[in-house]
């Protein structure tokens, strides 16, 4: 499900780059300095989604994604006289990554807690077959 979350996550910010991001440097070209963090995230995401990476690196990643989408939202308000259709893109951007990312997050921690109960499960069958042993 993380891979898949991930995948969704590309594809909303290569559509956001093309229709939001695109229009937003022509209009001021300095907005690209403040747009690299989000590329590199974008980059991290396609990693995300191709590899298996650890779940300390997936949920730092969200969390900073977490972060660069509100950061977006600040950035894309500053715009002078955006039209009504960056305004629309916008919030379905906006929104749309904020479930994925809230969802990730999600999964990560039911699927942490999902492996320590199972590895508090092992610990106690394992003391239960060795206290059979023992007898």
């Amino acid at each position: 499900m993380g891979r898949s979350l991930a995948g969704a996550q590309v594809l909303k910010e290569t559509l956001s780059i093309i229709f939001l991001g695109l229009p937003l440097v022509k209009e001021a070209p300095l907005v690209l300095l403040s747009a690299l963090p989000g590329v590199v995230l974008y980059l991290l995401h396609w990693q995300l989604m191709l590899g298996r990476v650890g779940r300390v690196f997936a949920t730092a990643v969200w969390v900073f994604t977490l972060l660069d989408e509100l950061w977006g939202l600040i950035l894309f308000q500053e715009l002078d006289s955006p039209t009504r259709g960056q305004i629309r893109m916008l919030y379905w951007s906006y929104f749309l990554g904020l479930g994925i990312i809230l969802l990730a997050l999600g999964e990560l921690g039911w699927r942490w807690q999902r492996r320590r109960a199972k590895a508090r499960r092992n610990v106690h069958h394992q003391a239960l077959l060795a206290g059979r042993q023992r007898q």
